[in-house]
């Protein structure tokens, strides 16, 4: 009998109690005890109409428990916790387009992040249904001198995967954060669009750098090349490269991957320049608009549509690469080895 009174007094909710301050609103409170505005009002028996009073203590710890009930609960119905991953709203974004673009609901984001309504404001980071993506390495010593003129050092390696096919093993040697960067985008994308086929890797450098056949760059472990998404997986890819059109192009998995390596940029290790045909520039141009993407946003990103010879954009017209995108990444800020 005592065991049982013991159990049950373990799974009450603990008490704890939070003294009103200035500037705290109910909102605010849920928000930092993991519960929702409704759970505060019930555990303390206020109404809509009641306003908090400086100096009241109010019941926090029950909000607590029914919060970690719910997420709980969640977890049971969409799988392990470990599926979710950290969005950050931007500007344009509303609830609809973020279930959208992560195949999910409006009702389960509002479950996952404790939202009442569809109110989100820019900056606000929501948990979303995905990967959490993997910690990058900034590792220093391995990228040494330039892409078309230096050597690795104690290199990484980009691991086997069934998400994608190494078309030349020998040549899967770089820096840690690229490989970290890459497989982050990877991830990404087949979060957004389940049911991709495997994508094609080309060459990244080998394993102590230095001249590469059929390369200029390649040379420093910066360098990677990463085939696309096709709507029907074309023959012989990904063991070999498939030119795109705008017919077989899956323009918008394709623009998933490049959104998430163009992210990266503002990162430390993240991408510096990507080049890509200037007409398959245009068609993930079009997949970006569609995304939300304002015109000003992508002048950034892009040399579409302003010719192949603008001046801006990260994504920059290359000859023979309208199978392809080279994506370059920069060095690791503390490393001084790396040019």
């Amino acid at each position: 009998m005592h065991a049982a009174k013991d159990t049950k007094a373990k799974t009450k909710a603990p008490a704890k109690t939070h003294e009103v301050q200035p500037g705290d609103n109910l909102w605010k409170l849920a928000r930092e005890h993991g519960c929702t505005v409704a759970d505060l009002r019930e555990a303390n028996g206020m109404t809509p109409e009641d306003a908090l009073v400086i100096g009241r203590d109010i019941d926090v710890g029950a909000c607590i428990a029914k919060g970690k009930a719910a997420r709980a609960k969640l977890g049971a119905a969409v799988g392990s916790g470990g599926d979710q991953r950290r969005y950050k709203v931007a500007s344009g974004d509303t609830l609809s387009r973020i279930a959208r673009k992560h195949h999910t609901s409006v009702e389960e984001l509002r479950a996952l992040n404790d939202l009442e309504g569809s109110l989100i404001r820019v900056g606000q980071v929501l948990v979303v249904p995905g990967r959490e993506p993997r910690t990058i390495r900034l590792l220093t010593g391995q990228s040494r001198g330039r892409p078309t003129h230096g050597w690795l050092h104690d290199p990484s390696r980009l691991p086997h995967s069934s998400h994608y096919l190494r078309r030349r093993p020998e040549r899967t040697y770089a820096s840690a954060h690229l490989v970290d960067h890459t497989l982050n985008a990877i991830d990404r994308a087949r979060d957004q669009h389940p049911g991709l086929h495997r994508l094609a890797i080309g060459d990244l450098s080998d394993e102590d750098g230095g001249p590469l056949s059929g390369h200029h760059s390649h040379q420093s472990g910066r360098d990677i090349d990463i085939g696309f998404y096709y709507r029907q997986r074309p023959a012989n890819y990904p063991k070999e490269f498939a030119r795109a059109t705008k017919d077989n192009l899956d323009a918008d998995a394709t623009w998933a991957l490049v959104e998430a390596l163009v992210r990266t940029s503002g990162k430390d290790g993240g991408v510096e320049k990507i080049f890509l045909d200037y007409e398959v520039q245009g068609w993930l141009y079009a997949a970006a608009r569609k995304d939300g993407w304002s015109k000003k946003r992508l002048r950034e990103v892009f040399q579409y549509p302003d010719g192949r010879y603008a001046k801006h954009g990260m994504i920059r017209h290359e000859p023979k690469h309208d199978d392809h995108l080279h994506v370059r990444f920069r060095c690791v800020d503390a490393d001084e080895s790396c040019k």
